[in-house]
């Protein structure tokens, strides 16, 4: 998949999570705590799938096309203030009211930043970047996906300490990127697909 559909799903599963976050009753702290791990995972995921792969080729060709970078920055100072949000939920023992603010107000910080990245951010990278870029990009993404995982599945099946346990991630991250660079060797063996630019209305 492209890397603007990987990035639209990804909104897709965020806004599913905060409505389940919003439907939750005030007083199930046990239930909060569940769904404030699976939105700081999701919203960790958001962030790195972005901002090193989509972000960094978005900001190089809109730097050479002289476009305007401030919705870039925007986006980017949205993720510091939901990375922000996020944390100070897990710092300190805040009372039941004061969690539940801290609550609420992640999730209309991460609903805001997902409306202005998908009607602004994303409608701009959609014009600058082509269709055989955005691919790759998606590819480098789900490759990313792959590293990360096999690194999680290492982590919790190997016995020992954190440092055996990291080396062995270590090792499993670089067993996926190894496969990943094998599946795009082998890609670049067939003969490459009509490069065509998207059209702009």
């Amino acid at each position: 998949m492209d890397a603007l559909t990987l990035v639209r799903q990804d909104h897709r599963k965020l806004e599913a999570l905060l409505e389940r976050c919003e439907q939750l009753d005030g007083d199930d702290g046990e239930e909060r705590a569940v769904l404030l791990g699976q939105l700081r995972a999701a919203l960790r995921h958001h962030l790195d799938q972005e901002e090193p792969i989509l972000y960094t080729i978005y900001r190089e060709r809109a730097r050479r096309a002289g476009v305007d970078q401030a919705p870039l920055d925007r986006a980017i100072e949205q993720h510091r203030l939901v990375e922000r949000l996020s944390r100070d939920l897990t710092e300190g023992e805040p009372d039941g009211d004061t969690l539940a603010a801290r609550f609420t107000l992640l999730i209309e910080q991460v609903r805001t930043h997902l409306d202005t990245e998908s009607s602004v951010l994303l409608t701009a990278v959609e014009d600058l970047i082509d269709d055989d870029t955005l691919q790759e990009l998606g590819r480098r993404m789900e490759q990313r996906d792959q590293v990360m995982e096999s690194r999680r599945e290492l982590a919790t099946v190997v016995p020992g300490g954190r440092r055996t346990r990291r080396m062995a991630a270590a090792l499993g991250g670089v067993a996926a990127l190894g496969a990943a660079v094998l599946a795009i060797l082998a890609r670049r063996r067939r003969p490459p697909p009509t490069s065509r630019r998207r059209r702009r209305g």
